[in-house]
């Protein structure tokens, strides 16, 4: 049986921050849209997905840093 990894972006709080729907903006990105089309479909600034991108990013990269340091110490 398959288990689901809980996402250490914590989108709650990110959907607070930006106010919009950060799930919606995931899925999105995974389905292979970009940016552009993104904000005119949904109506948010271009800026404003380039940083909730460069914030995801910058959670996943201090999560995966976490773990090398807890692997390999």
């Amino acid at each position: 049986m398959l288990r689901k990894k809980k996402s250490p972006v914590d989108t709650v709080a990110l959907s607070k921050k930006y106010k919009c729907d950060i799930n919606r903006i995931i899925r999105a990105w995974k389905s292979g849209k970009n940016d552009y089309d993104l904000s005119q479909a949904l109506g948010i600034n271009t800026i404003k997905l380039m940083q909730i991108r460069q914030d995801i990013a910058a959670v996943h990269e201090k999560e995966r840093q976490q773990t090398y340091k807890k692997i390999y110490r």
